[in-house]
């Protein structure tokens, strides 16, 4: 579901790129680099490996811009010398935002960030974490949605739409920063018969008064931190996904 939302959205943007092409402004941006790991001690589970972790990453930026319109297209890849599950593609962005004078629509994939002062985001329920990139839980997956937003003189009211869960990743077997036993992301389980194809829906109000943003939030659909079950063997944990409401204020 993911990848047939993110085609149409990206066709769909690609006909606002180029009607708009004349007149808008196009800025390409990004990054490709090489990161290495070093463990100081030996392997402590079955299936690890030892020695240098070697890894590229390409993450290149596309934004456009014309009048009223503006699109987003991101994509990241990671290649691991080591761990087949930390090599990974995803789309961070890939979205077309109108603005009007007092409302905008957004439609794509994209990733949202809220609250400020929290050393662990826990209201940040929209977008799935990125397990394999790092443990501080800072990097997020892109996350099908459809966004309408409106600012009054009350604040800003944002309203999502998202259909198509996106998994929590996890390292494999081979890879060092995992538990004892790996976590089997092909046997997810969902206490949403729809599975990941559960449309999740979320709100938000913010303002500020003075020196103080406040923002208050409601999520319900398919939680994004999955408990781990011990399968019968005891050789894997299951990730399983419950279904939550969630409440938030920051």
């Amino acid at each position: 579901m993911f990848g047939k939302f993110f085609l149409i959205t990206f066709a769909f943007a690609m006909f606002i790129f180029s009607g708009f092409s004349k007149a808008g402004d196009f800025d390409v941006s990004g990054f490709v680099g090489m990161e290495t790991r070093i463990f100081s001690q030996s392997p402590k589970h079955d299936g690890q490996k030892n020695g240098p972790e070697l890894s590229m990453i390409f993450n290149p930026e596309f934004r456009y811009s014309a009048g009223d319109h503006r699109f987003s297209f991101i994509p990241f890849y990671r290649h691991d010398s080591r761990d087949d599950e930390r090599s990974h593609f995803d789309v961070r962005e890939a979205y077309w935002l109108y603005l009007a004078d007092d409302w905008e629509i957004l439609t794509g994939v994209n990733k949202v960030f809220w609250g400020v002062t929290e050393s662990r985001h826990l209201v940040n329920i929209i977008n799935q974490n990125d397990g394999v990139e790092d443990l501080d839980g800072e990097d997020y997956l892109g996350q099908p949605m459809v966004n309408i937003a409106t600012q009054t003189d009350f604040g800003r009211l944002s309203f999502y739409a998202l259909p198509g869960f996106r998994e929590r990743t996890f390292a494999g077997a081979s890879g060092r920063l995992r538990a004892a036993s790996p976590v089997d992301t092909n046997n997810a389980i969902y206490e949403s018969s729809a599975g990941d194809k559960h449309v999740d829906v979320a709100v938000r109000w913010s303002h500020y008064f003075g020196d103080w943003d406040v923002g208050l939030s409601h999520f319900y659909g398919t939680g994004r931190e999955p408990r781990l079950i011990e399968n019968a063997a005891g050789t894997k944990f299951d990730p399983y996904y419950d279904i939550i409401n969630q409440t938030g204020l920051d």
